[in-house]
């Protein structure tokens, strides 16, 4: 189970620096009005396509890390600090 974690921790952090860059570049680098441009031989759709999959699983790996700590968020919860578990879940 810990490998497991391990690995979904590894693929929740490489998701979320994929993420930021990929949404910093495509604010930055594309100009509007400038015809077809690329990065790294990727148009701006191409790379939206790569953001929306990488979000994805982002989200399918962020429901599996809450769900094998279920138990220290249920801990949390009962130890009177409910608004800590409401605020881990709905963040």
């Amino acid at each position: 189970m810990n490998i497991i974690r391990r690995i979904n921790d590894f693929v929740l952090y490489m998701c979320f620096c994929f993420l930021t860059r990929t949404g910093l570049m495509m604010k930055l680098s594309f100009v509007k009005g400038m015809g077809r441009q690329t990065v790294l031989s990727l148009s701006k759709h191409d790379w939206e396509e790569c953001h929306m999959y990488v979000g994805i699983l982002m989200f399918v790996a962020m429901l599996l890390h809450l769900i094998l700590n279920r138990v220290w968020i249920l801990k949390v919860g009962s130890a009177n600090k409910k608004w800590v578990a409401i605020t881990a879940i709905a963040i």
